[in-house]
């Protein structure tokens, strides 16, 4: 890996407490679709966030990033890249990258900003020429945090074997989509998960029990892709 410093060149409130980030390298760097930066705070303080985009010929970095009040593990990272206009990234980090060369069709499960690591990949994929099936579940706890959802309905439309399947854990009552746990939305709409690839990313807790789920749907460990099984 390899430190980087990055000037800002966007920083906005996508939604409530959610951020989306654009950096540029003072480098060319290389990274894979589904991994992840280190924002280098110290160095013993060095802290993941999942790529948002793909590798483009302008090298620009996106990240999304939640961050209340109260969070300040990234709080302070928004904080130093509003006071500093820059920030150290160390590249890249992460083994759940995407598996282009697996025929099998694709699941993308996110929870809350986990959804930037399944950007990445998709966005990939959809570069590289969609050939399999890809279904993306993104979890919520409340409907306004669907930050990208009318992009998402877009690329759906725009590409026949991609479904976009939004699932709001505290639905308003405004909200016409599937409710609940975003990993029980997927067992209800595949009861053998055994000829899938499955991408996970958010809240260990979240993916520690999908993948306990998910073993009795049949998906085997191969086929079970996300950092947070590095962990947990």
């Amino acid at each position: 890996m390899q430190n980087v410093t990055c000037s800002v060149q966007a920083l906005e409130e996508m939604a409530e407490t959610l951020w989306y980030v654009r950096l540029k390298p003072e480098v060319v760097v290389d990274f894979l679709p589904g991994q992840y930066v280190l924002v280098v705070m110290a160095e013993d303080d060095k802290r993941p966030f999942s790529i948002a985009n793909n590798m483009t010929d302008e090298g620009i970095v996106e990240l999304h990033i939640g961050a209340t009040p109260d969070n300040t593990y990234a709080m302070q990272v928004l904080k130093r890249m509003q006071d500093q206009g820059q920030i150290e990234l160390q590249f890249p980090a992460g083994k759940a990258h995407l598996r282009p060369e697996s025929p099998r069709p694709v699941i993308l499960m996110a929870g809350g900003t986990g959804f930037a690591y399944t950007r990445s990949i998709l966005q990939q994929m959809l570069a590289d020429g969609l050939q399999q099936p890809v279904f993306l579940y993104w979890g919520v706890r409340f409907d306004e945090h669907l930050y990208a959802d009318e992009e998402m309905k877009a690329w759906a439309e725009q590409h026949e074997h991609l479904s976009y399947i939004p699932v709001v854990q505290n639905a308003g009552e405004g909200w016409q989509g599937r409710t609940g746990l975003v990993h029980e939305a997927i067992m209800e709409d595949f009861p053998s998960l055994a000829d899938y690839d499955v991408y996970i990313a958010g809240r260990f807790e979240m993916a520690g029990v999908a993948r306990e789920a998910f073993k009795k749907q049949g998906l085997v460990p191969e086929q079970l892709i996300g950092d947070a099984f590095e962990f947990i």
